[in-house]
């Protein structure tokens, strides 16, 4: 797929500004709990729904969902899955978790909060799904062959290792919902880590696709990002 130089440009910067926003997400928490909330982390990022960070939290999930809906790849399944992935995105932001604490109807709708926290799972488990895919199957291609120990083999490398490091803490934090109690997860932050270790696996990725890690000179990049 073919695009002039400025457009291409503007792709570049696009996965770029996706890749910095993943990353940006559980740090700008942890800088939120620990300057507005008196140290205290809650037990998941998605938790942050229900402090006065929620407009951040909601604001810049929202902004890569919309990219993603927005971005164009290089085929109708490059486009398919980062739309599906902007959905479920937008699905996670606008229908947050279950909170014990919280009584009151929340989210878009006020719908009840078991009813938004399946809808919050379901796109949170879609939205990771879909980024490891991306990562392993759609990042890794390219329209030329690919020398081994080339700039292109080692951004491969990168793409798979980001979505193994995304697909294995959605397994782990799914048996640790099964497997270990509330106390044990509310003491060690677990699903907290595994889902910072998912977003920024995820802004890694994006920040390779975009060039602003591991690019090619710029005479050689052309259909092999």
């Amino acid at each position: 797929m073919s695009r002039k130089p400025g457009i291409f440009a503007s792709y570049m910067v696009l996965r770029t500004l996706i890749g910095v926003l993943g990353i940006s997400l559980p740090f700008l928490c942890l800088a939120w709990d620990f300057a507005f909330n008196g140290g205290a982390v809650p037990d998941s990022i998605s938790l942050h729904y229900y402090l006065n960070f929620r407009d951040v939290f909601v604001g810049v999930l929202s902004a890569v969902s919309f990219f993603l809906i927005t971005y164009r790849g290089y085929g109708l399944v490059d486009d398919l899955v980062t739309w599906a992935i902007g959905l479920a995105g937008l699905a996670t932001a606008l229908f947050p978790c279950e909170n014990a604490e919280w009584e009151e109807k929340v989210s878009l709708l006020m719908l009840d909060n078991g009813v938004t926290n399946g809808v919050h799972l379901f796109g949170a488990g879609t939205f990771f799904t879909l980024l490891a895919f991306n990562s392993l199957f759609l990042f890794t291609k390219s329209n030329a062959p690919i020398a081994r120990g080339s700039r292109k083999y080692w951004r491969n490398f990168v793409y798979v290792a980001c979505g193994v490091a995304i697909l294995l803490p959605l397994v782990a934090m799914a048996l640790a919902t099964v497997l270990t109690s509330p106390e044990f997860r509310q003491r060690t932050k677990l699903i907290l880590i595994l889902e910072a270790i998912m977003l920024v696996s995820f802004g890694v990725s994006w920040l390779v696709k975009g060039g602003a890690i591991m690019a090619d000179r710029a005479e050689a990049r052309k259909g092999n990002t």
